[in-house]
C-alpha cells in the first residue's frame, strides 16, 4: 500500500508560514504597538482617564503555530490591545470609542497600509499580501477581559483560555501564566522555540485542514472552527495521512450527529457554525475529501494515491517519485483503517 507519511511532511513545510513571512508580521505588529501606545488619545475623548495601562498580546494561530500560509497570500495576525482599568462596563466609554481610538493612533501614515473598522476589531491590511487584526479588550483582570464589540457592547472572552484549551490537547507543556506574568517570559520563549522545533502531529493535521479549506475560501469555515473540529477528533497515528483520514472521519461524523462547533472557552458553549450557512456544501466537499484518503490509502501505486490527495490538497501537495520505504509494517494497519470508519483505538501514538 501507498505510504504518504514523508509526502505529508514535505507539503506541511509548503504550507506553513516561513520564518521571513513571520518575520513580516512580528515587524508590522510591534510598528502598530509603538504607533497605538504613543499616539492613541482615549483619555482626552472622556471625562476621566478610563485605564491605567496599555498592554499587549498576540493570539490565535500565530500564537498556537497552527497557521498557513494561503495559496494566494492574506495570511494574518491576531494582536489583542488590553486596556487595564477598574470601570464597570456600564461606566466605561461605548466600545465605538475605543475602536475609533486605535484608529486615529494608527492614522494615515502609510500609503501601503488599509485600515478598516470592523465589529470585533480593527483591520490593518498590508499591501505585501497579509493583515493584522487588533481586537481591543477593557480588563480589569487580565483572566477575566472584555471584548469590545460595537454590535452587542462588552463581551466576555478570553483568547489565552483558548491557547490552553488547544496546547492540551497537543500535550505541548503551555502555562497560561506564560502570558500572564513577566517573570515566566523567558520560560515562555524557550516554550515556543520547542513548539516550532517539535512540530506535533496535531498542529500538522490543522494545517492540512486549513489549507484544504484555503481552497474553497468564500465556503468554507473559519480557522477556528477548522482548529476546534481537529482537536475534538483528533486520531493520532505514526503517519500523517492515516492519522488525517481517520481526523475527516471522526469529524465527518460528528456533524452529522449535530452540525455544530461549539466554542470551548468564553463565550462558551457559543455555536460557531450557527450563521454558517453553506452546511450542504461543506459536507459534501469533507465527504470527497474522505473518499479521496480511503482510495488513496487502498493503492498500491504511489503516484496514483499521491493524485487522489491532490484532488482535495490542491497542486501545492507535489507527487513526488515513490519513495523506498519499509511499508510492510503498515499494509495491515492501512487496509482496515482505509475501508472503514475511525477505530476506538489509535494504533499508535506519535511522539514526534
Amino acid at each position: 500500500m501507498a505510504h504518504l507519511h514523508e509526502t505529508f511532511k514535505q507539503y506541511n513545510q509548503v504550507i506553513r508560514l516561513s520564518d521571513e513571512k513571520r518575520d513580516e508580521l512580528i515587524r508590522s505588529r510591534n510598528e502598530l504597538r509603538a504607533r497605538i501606545s504613543s499616539r492613541h488619545k482615549l483619555h482626552q475623548n472622556t471625562a476621566q482617564k478610563p485605564y491605567e495601562e496599555l498592554e499587549f498580546q498576540s493570539q490565535g494561530s500565530f500564537e498556537m503555530d497552527t497557521i498557513i500560509a494561503p495559496e494566494n497570500d492574506d495570511y494574518d495576525l491576531d494582536d489583542g490591545v488590553y486596556f487595564i482599568g477598574k470601570l464597570p462596563a456600564s461606566q466605561r466609554p461605548a466600545p465605538t470609542v475605543f475602536h475609533k481610538a486605535i484608529i486615529d493612533a494608527i492614522g494615515n501614515y502609510d500609503s501601503s497600509k488599509e485600515v478598516i473598522d470592523k465589529d470585533t476589531c480593527v483591520r490593518v491590511i498590508e499591501k505585501k499580501g497579509f493583515h493584522i487584526d487588533l481586537p481591543i479588550y477593557y480588563a480589569g483582570n487580565k483572566e477575566c477581559p472584555d471584548l469590545a464589540v460595537k454590535s452587542k457592547g462588552w463581551i466576555l472572552s478570553n483568547p489565552i483560555e483558548f491557547i490552553a484549551w488547544f496546547e492540551e490537547k497537543a500535550q505541548s507543556g503551555f502555562k497560561k501564566g506564560f502570558l500572564y506574568e513577566a517573570k515566566l517570559f523567558s520560560e515562555y520563549e524557550r516554550w515556543l522555540g520547542d513548539v516550532r522545533k517539535n512540530d506535533v502531529q496535531i498542529r500538522r493535521i490543522v494545517r492540512y485542514l486549513k489549507a484544504w479549506g484555503d481552497l474553497r475560501r468564500e465556503e468554507m469555515p473559519c480557522g477556528l472552527v477548522m482548529t476546534i473540529l481537529v482537536a475534538n477528533n483528533y486520531y493520532p497515528h505514526d503517519r500523517d495521512d492515516i492519522s488525517l483520514k481517520e481526523t475527516l472521519v471522526l469529524i465527518e461524523s460528528a456533524l452529522r450527529k449535530d452540525f455544530k462547533c461549539l466554542r470551548p472557552t468564553s463565550p462558551q458553549g457559543e455555536d460557531l457554525l450557527a450563521s454558517y450557512n453553506n452546511k450542504e456544501a461543506f459536507m459534501r466537499y469533507l465527504q470527497y475529501f474522505i473518499d479521496n484518503a480511503k482510495k488513496a490509502l487502498t493503492e498500491e501505486d504511489h503516484t496514483i494515491a499521491c493524485e487522489h490527495w491532490r484532488k482535495s490538497l490542491g497542486k501545492r501537495f507535489k507527487c513526488q517519485e515513490k519513495q523506498q520505504l519499509n511499508v510492510a509494517p503498515y499494509v495491515k494497519a492501512t487496509t482496515s483503517l482505509a475501508a472503514g470508519a475511525g477505530t476506538s483505538k489509535p494504533y499508535s501514538r506519535i511522539n514526534e
